[in-house]
């Protein structure tokens, strides 16, 4: 399952229009190539929470989108695999807390 939505800025104005429901999520760069791909159960509070920029490894995230689903765990699986098929590996920020 790929996020069919468009990149949306990652500014409050936009993390409003998340819901406050489970599912995943990507974050990109400026070139919006895709940095991590995360699940929740509230979709704006953990968006809100890495836009708030406590984590560095966050720092040159610029956009994000999202697809709410009750099966958030499953689909961030299928996510990660798509990924890993197309590019090799997994997503820069993803492969960074998987060592850390």
């Amino acid at each position: 399952m790929a996020i069919d939505d468009n990149w949306r800025k990652l500014i409050p104005e936009q993390i409003l229009n998340a819901p406050d429901f489970g599912g995943v999520f990507e974050l990109s760069d400026i070139l919006q190539d895709v940095l991590y791909i995360g699940h929740t159960t509230t979709l704006n509070q953990t968006i809100q929470q890495i836009a708030d920029r406590k984590d560095p490894d966050f720092a040159t995230a610029t956009f994000f989108r999202f697809a709410a689903t009750n099966d958030h765990e499953q689909e961030y699986q299928k996510l990660l695999d798509e990924y890993k098929q197309k590019h090799g590996g997994l997503p820069p920020i993803n492969r960074k807390k998987d060592q850390g």
